[in-house]
């Protein structure tokens, strides 16, 4: 097995609508009391939202465990491996299906469950093969459908993997969760434009529910706890396994697109080669909608300068403090991104980027706008460079 020559700390960062809004009020509430303080007992006040973060090394030596879902609203996300590629990405279910009391974090879950799945089966005969997140898109919807889960609903998807190999970075973007891409001095020399039919309306797989019946609406309480289906284990017949396999293959998606229907078939594929200290932002709309791109380069310049720093140190007690550190601070430039989405988005006067949109679509509209947010971050680094491999990190979470 010949050593991957790229090496990545993957960081993601999320919130749901509903904690965000919970934490607002209560910080608005303390701002509140604060201001009925004497001016010389007051204190600053830390805007600081209950963000999750996950940060892992995906290097030669380092332990890995995928994740193939996550508790962030109607937002999901996922990330694999298969053999010498990472494979990462976001899922935004939609919203409108609430109003018929279907969930949509119900879908999105699963179909980020069934993409990381999707992902570790990909069939690469060398370690140093590309995996297709398209077809990756492909499998995992259309084994959904197979396994007639009733996880019904809308999503928007964005698929990415990088190939640890050659460092290749491929995309399959359906609908409106974006990605930008950061050079080494924290500049966007790339940014995904959204896939949409018309203003609002973004590209997005869809289950249609097979009752008519009307459901009950559910409470933001509980789409914080929704469940979400995970795929089927293969069969332990090989030729059973092979004849799903083939069964779910032949998925054509024609009864959708008879409808009107998008279809992974649909989605945009982009390439793009990658260099040493490049990062990759992956994102559901909730982060693009609110935040512009040039206040996510500053916020990226900012921290990665700080990691150079630490790496430039030469007297730092041990390696893997060094590298705790710097995995920290990675951390914490996702958590940074996704909390000025929040602080951005309870701005009314705010001229946010969907406002932006909105008014070259024709409609009014101020302000940002609440929604679930989900970042991924992939920092590269060339292991070719001299001292550049990434040390065992531990993953937080």
């Amino acid at each position: 097995m010949l050593t991957p020559r790229f090496q990545t700390v993957l960081a993601s960062a999320w919130i749901s609508k509903r904690v965000a809004a919970k934490y607002v009020q209560e910080y608005i509430k303390q701002i509140r009391e604060q201001g009925k303080q004497p001016e010389a007992k007051r204190e600053v006040i830390a805007f600081a939202p209950p963000i999750q973060v996950q940060v892992l090394d995906v290097g030669e030596s380092a332990s890995y465990e995928a994740l193939d879902a996550i508790n962030g609203g109607e937002d999901s996300l996922f990330h694999a491996r298969i053999k010498q590629n990472l494979v990462f990405g976001v899922s935004d279910g939609v919203g409108g299906w609430n109003e018929s009391g279907i969930d949509p974090s119900v879908f999105s879950r699963s179909l980020t469950a069934y993409s990381a799945t999707a992902a570790e089966r990909s069939f690469l005969l060398h370690d140093s093969d590309e995996a297709d997140p398209k077809d990756i898109m492909r499998r995992a919807f259309a084994s959904m459908r197979y396994d007639n889960i009733p996880a019904y609903g809308s999503a928007t998807e964005l698929v990415v993997s990088l190939s640890l190999a050659s460092g290749k970075l491929r995309t399959a973007q359906l609908g409106d969760s974006t990605y930008v891409l950061l050079d080494q001095k924290q500049k966007a020399r790339f940014v995904s434009t959204e896939q949409q039919h018309r203003f609002n309306m973004p590209f997005q797989l869809t289950i249609p529910p097979i009752s008519e019946v009307p459901l009950k609406p559910r409470s933001e309480d509980a789409k914080e706890s929704a469940q979400f289906f995970r795929p089927r284990p293969l069969d332990d017949d090989p030729k059973e396994a092979l004849r799903i396999r083939k069964e779910i293959d032949a998925d054509d998606f024609a009864d959708l697109s008879s409808v009107g229907f998008d279809a992974p078939t649909d989605a945009r594929e982009n390439t793009h080669t990658m260099a040493h200290n490049e990062v990759v932002v992956a994102a559901t709309d909730g982060l693009f909608d609110n935040v512009r791109v040039d206040e996510v380069e500053k916020l990226a310049e900012r921290f990665m300068q700080a990691i150079g720093k630490i790496q430039s140190v030469k007297d730092v007690p041990a390696l893997e403090s060094k590298a705790t550190a710097t995995s920290d601070l990675f951390g914490g430039l996702a958590y940074s991104i996704a909390a000025q989405a929040v602080a951005n988005y309870i701005q009314g006067d705010l001229r946010s980027p969907f406002a932006e949109r909105a008014k070259l679509a024709g409609y009014s509209f101020t302000g940002g706008k609440p929604d679930d947010v989900t970042v991924m971050l992939a920092w590269i680094k060339d292991t070719s460079k001299p001292d550049q491999k990434i040390s065992n990190l531990s993953a937080k979470l």
